[in-house]
């Protein structure tokens, strides 16, 4: 949950200052675009990446079936 508020923050208070600031929306949209892929990379370092040391399991259940 902290982390979804601190993604929002991140996204929203630079696009709403760039929407008051400037009164326009071309400004505003990539400010959006922007600001969303920082939130997204935000706290992603703590993924594990999965890796199947079984690859060749589902060729064998392929052949059987066939």
């Amino acid at each position: 949950m902290k982390k979804a508020l601190i993604k929002a923050l991140i996204v929203l208070v630079p696009t709403y200052i760039v929407a008051y600031l400037t009164g326009k929306m071309v400004y505003v949209v990539p400010m959006l675009a922007a600001m969303g892929f920082i939130a997204a990379s935000y706290g992603t370092d703590d993924t594990q990446k999965r890796i199947d040391s079984d690859h060749d399991e589902g060729a064998d259940a392929e052949a059987d079936e066939g």
